[in-house]
Order: structure tokens, then C-alpha cells, then sequence
């Protein structure tokens, strides 16, 4: 699906930003981060975050009174039918609206898209459960999928993973919990959805969609985790089940949720160290946290008190020791800060553009290559 913002200043914005990184840590110089602001130029009107909250506020209010106005004509109180078609003429008008201004302003996230964006969205849904009242669950989410996922596309706005996110579980539970067996396996759907969002998400490597990825990276990661962890699963299950208990029931297939509950976040850690993942590797450590706490959730003979006394007394150890030994590099691993990472020659970029060349491979690529910006002075 074509984009609506412009794709070459979204990839100039990402390096102008990791160009800006370099610049933080000494490795570019202010006229190598000029040369490249230069040479990647992009021209999106990007407000402050007060300004962006202040306009998107402005969009909403703006988007209410013009539904008001056109009710004035269009709406006389009577029929569902014409409230709906009064929607779709707004949800028009508002698309038409984004359109304008982001070709006309450069808007690039900058809270009126964003409400405008909203609003058409909410204004394209209305009808659906209006004209369909008695639609099952599901059938309503697929509806709701088909309209955010082609605004997802176009404008990869960051509430549009999040809320295709949401939908595909909510569909995910609705049709499961309509059968005994699909009650009993829905924790195994959850975590096989999971799993497929996260190595489906992670296929697409446009730049356009860095931020959409990653959301989606880390909800399923999430959700992966809690899918499996013993304790989710069984206070979940005496909540499905309609009891109403002050300890949940034993479950069933409970020792393989035992080994869900210790093995993926210690799996999470291990990748994300392996492969410099720093989200896989900070979820891990909350989900090995949240094992540790399942487990003496049932079987600490500890008070509550005592139990955060030694936990805060083993992560400070542990924090420690582990600084200590990784003062000095270990299989990969240091506990120094990126800056010593392999950059690619940023020089040789900016050179190859203004002499019309194009450098050989896809975007900007990290690693290999020659760095001697900013008082680098070694093989970057």
C-alpha cells in the first residue's frame, strides 16, 4: 500500500537521529552532523510534545463541531440508517482533511493527523454496529481489523499496532471460549499467536514501520510469556471457569506451564545477549522477575516484606557482580556503553551522495568499515 507520509525523509529522519547518537558520543563532530542533515534533508513539521498534545486536542475538538454542524442537516434524530450515513460523510471528510494537510504541511505525527486519523477511523466503525447490532464479537473485531490495519499501512500510526493487537486476541478468545476444548487450549493459542505476530513483524524491515515493529515486538513478547507463566494461566482459569474461590484449582498440563514459567524469560535473556536485543533482553529479566514472584506466590514460606528484603539484597549483589565481571569484555558482552559498537563509515556515505554515487547495499547499514570522526581514532 502506498504511504502517505514521505518514505525518503522518514529514512533521512532515522539517520539524521542516529547521526545525532553518533554526535552525543563524540563520534561525529557539529560540521559531520550539519554535512549530514545536509545530505539526508527532510522537511516534516514535528512539533514539540506539548505543541503536538496542545494540536491533537485542537483536531479533536475541531473533528466534534463539525460532526455537530453537519447534523444540523443531515440528522434529524430518527433513523440509525441516517446516523450512519452521516458517519461515513464525516469519516470522508476527515480522510480528506489528513490528506490535504500532511501533502500541504508536512504534518508527520504531529497531533492533528493524529485526531484527524482517529476520526475517520471512529467514523468508519460507527455504522458497522449500528446497522449489525446483534453481530457476534469476532465478527465486529474482523471489521474493525479490515479498517485499522489499511490505516496502519498508510500512516503507521503508533496506536494502529496496538489496537490490531488487541483485536486479534479479542478474536482469538471470543472463538476459543466458545468450546470446552478451546478453553482448556487457550493459553497454547495465545502463545502460537504470539509467536507468529513477533517472527511475522519482525519479516518487515522498512524503516517506515521501525516503531509499528517494535510495538508489536514487544506485545507479543509479552503476551507470549504470560501465555505460558503457571500463575496467569491458573488464576485465569478459575476466572473462566465461574469460581469464585480464594485459591484457584490445580490445572491441568500443570508442570509443562512450570517450565514455561522458568525457561522463557531465562531464553529471553540468552537471545537478547546473544544478539544485542535490548528489548527481548529487558523483558526477560520482568518475566524472570515475575516467575520468581509466581513461584513464591505458592510455595514461600517467606512475608511479604521479607520476601522484597531478599529480593533487593540479591539484585544489588547480583548487579554488582555482574558489572565486575563484564568490566572486561566476555563472549560479546561488556558492561560499558554502545559506543564501542562497529559503525559503518557515515563519511563515505555522505561523500558517495554528493558525487552521485550510491552506496553498494539497502539503507544504512551498521558495521565494518573505517570511522574516524570526532577523536574516534580506531577501527569503528
Amino acid at each position: 500500500m502506498k504511504k502517505a507520509y514521505n518514505e525518503t525523509w522518514v529514512e533521512n529522519l532515522h539517520i539524521q537521529a542516529q547521526a545525532a547518537e553518533w554526535k552525543a558520543k563524540n563520534l561525529l563532530s557539529e560540521e559531520q552532523l550539519e554535512a549530514v542533515k545536509e545530505v539526508f534533508p527532510e522537511k516534516f513539521y514535528r512539533p514539540g510534545i506539548f505543541v503536538k498534545i496542545g494540536l491533537f486536542f485542537f483536531g479533536v475538538i475541531a473533528c466534534t463541531f463539525f460532526v455537530g454542524f453537519l447534523s444540523l442537516f443531515l440528522y434529524d434524530g430518527g433513523s440509525e440508517v441516517r446516523f450512519s450515513m452521516l458517519s461515513l460523510i464525516c469519516c470522508v471528510c476527515f480522510l480528506f482533511s489528513l490528506e490535504f494537510l500532511i501533502k500541504t504541511r508536512n504534518l508527520f505525527h504531529s497531533g492533528v493527523d493524529n485526531a484527524l486519523l482517529y476520526a475517520a477511523v471512529g467514523a468508519g466503525i460507527v455504522p458497522v454496529f449500528l446497522v449489525f447490532e446483534n453481530a457476534p464479537l469476532w465478527m465486529y473485531c474482523l471489521v474493525g481489523l479490515a479498517i485499522v490495519i489499511p490505516a496502519t499501512l498508510r500512516y503507521a500510526d503508533l496506536l494502529g499496532p496496538v489496537v490490531i493487537f488487541g483485536l486479534l486476541f479479542t478474536v482469538l478468545a471470543d472463538l476459543m471460549m466458545k468450546f470446552p476444548l478451546g478453553k482448556a487450549l487457550l493459553p497454547f493459542g495465545v502463545m502460537i499467536l504470539s509467536a507468529a505476530i513477533y517472527f511475522g513483524s519482525r519479516k518487515n524491515k522498512a524503516l517506515y514501520y521501525r516503531e509499528c515493529k517494535q510495538i508489536l515486538e514487544l506485545l507479543s513478547l509479552v503476551t507470549f510469556y504470560l501465555g505460558g507463566n503457571y500463575l496467569v494461566v491458573r488464576e485465569l482459569n478459575a476466572v473462566i471457569s465461574g469460581l469464585n474461590v480464594s485459591i484457584a484449582p490445580q490445572i491441568a498440563f500443570a508442570p509443562l506451564f512450570y517450565m514455561f514459567t522458568f525457561i522463557i524469560p531465562v531464553l529471553y535473556v540468552w537471545v537478547g545477549l546473544k544478539t544485542a536485543n535490548r528489548v527481548l533482553f529487558i523483558v526477560g529479566l520482568l518475566a524472570f522477575a515475575f516467575s520468581a514472584y509466581t513461584y513464591l506466590h505458592y510455595f514461600s514460606p517467606l512475608t511479604g516484606s521479607q520476601e522484597m528484603v531478599l529480593a533487593g539484597v540479591l539484585m544489588i549483589v547480583a548487579s554488582v557482580a555482574l558489572m565486575k565481571y563484564l568490566h572486561t569484555p566476555r563472549h560479546g558482552i561488556s558492561d560499558e556503553q554502545d559506543r564501542k559498537r562497529r559503525y559503518a563509515n557515515l563519511e563515505a556515505i555522505i561523500a558517495a551522495h554528493q558525487l552521485g554515487a550510491t552506496p553498494d547495499g539497502q539503507g544504512l547499514e551498521f558495521g565494518g568499515g573505517e570511522f574516524g570522526g570526532g577523536g574516534a581514532g580506531e577501527v569503528y
